[in-house]
């Protein structure tokens, strides 16, 4: 087998999974991402004695997932198997963090972060990244795939795919807004897993996962038609309206934050799918995969990473 070099841009769930599947097949696999970090929204942040979850933290029922290919399958299986994933209910959730889970998945690949795509040239199969300290690269591929929000794609390609701009506009893709306080109380005392009010949901970090962190921590997400309201605003406007529903909905009084940061999902739910699990157009010999093809759930875009890896191996 001669073996390709496959390019993808983005290391969320979708991405990472596509890449591993191909990989485990014979593929010299190159993943890119401009974060920091890897795993899209399955995002972790730490600071001192604080760890947020301020993304998608808990998976769908794999078991009774019927378009999870088999290939997925194994590997949660197997993750609930190393402790690495347990069963909430109907839900699995990490045991220690999201980011552990999203290293699990990323293991052995080959991942290139704070690595952004600015352009990308279809015909002589090159992309140009421009990496960390502002340094620029021309990388070559065989196989392409974008592993992103379908606006940031559309951008990347630019009109090099007759009619790809029309079939994506179909897809509906919602904002969301998001902020994370640690507060320097004793945490102990508070049981609670979950405060809200009409306007917001707020996670207690204490109360959920194995982290160890002094600080009392709260993740805050916006409910709609909230989020709507507010996702415009610049990250630290959000940061500072979410802090006064945080005062609004917990019951008892809190300090100064020790630390305060607003976020902003621009892609955070998908509304209204593409449909399908996967674009691929053979000529150019590229891809394109995510939840946003086919639902909004972390198990959409694993199946849409694994079943477009498997339609390039077929080839």
């Amino acid at each position: 087998m001669i073996e390709k070099k496959t390019v993808i841009i983005g290391a969320g769930l979708s991405g990472l999974l596509c890449g591993k599947r191909l990989a485990e097949a014979g593929h010299s696999v190159l993943i890119l991402d401009k974060g920091r970090n890897i795993g899209g929204r399955l995002s972790t942040r730490r600071t001192d004695g604080a760890v947020f979850h301020h993304g998608a933290s808990s998976l769908p029922d794999f078991y009774n997932h019927k378009e999870l290919p088999e290939f997925g399958l194994k590997m949660f299986k197997r993750a609930e198997k190393e402790k690495i994933i347990q069963r909430k209910g109907n839900l699995f959730e990490p045991i220690n963090s999201v980011a552990d889970f999203v290293n699990y998945c990323g293991t052995n690949l080959n991942i290139r972060e704070s690595s952004e795509a600015i352009s990308l040239n279809l015909h002589n199969k090159t992309i140009d990244v421009q990496c960390r300290g502002s340094v620029h690269e021309k990388i070559p591929y065989d196989v392409l795939v974008l592993s992103i929000p379908p606006n940031q794609a559309k951008t990347l390609i630019n009109k090099q795919i007759n009619k790809i701009d029309s079939l994506m506009d179909k897809v509906q893709m919602r904002s969301s807004a998001a902020a994370l306080f640690s507060f320097d109380i004793n945490p102990e005392p508070v049981k609670d897993k979950h405060f809200s009010n009409e306007k917001v949901h707020i996670l207690v970090e204490n109360n959920r996962f194995k982290c160890e962190q002094q600080l009392f921590c709260l993740t805050v997400h916006t409910k709609e038609p909230f989020a709507k309201e507010i996702v415009k605003n610049d990250k630290n406007t959000i940061k500072e309206l979410l802090l006064k529903e945080i005062i609004d909905a917990v019951p008892f009084s809190l300090p100064k934050p020790t630390y305060e940061a607003g976020h902003r999902w621009l892609y955070g739910f998908t509304e209204r799918p593409l449909g399908t699990p996967y674009l691929y157009y053979k000529r150019e010999k590229f891809g394109i995969c995510g939840d946003w093809c086919s639902g909004s759930t972390i198990l959409d875009a694993a199946s849409s990473g694994i079943k477009l890896g498997e339609q390039i191996l077929n080839l």
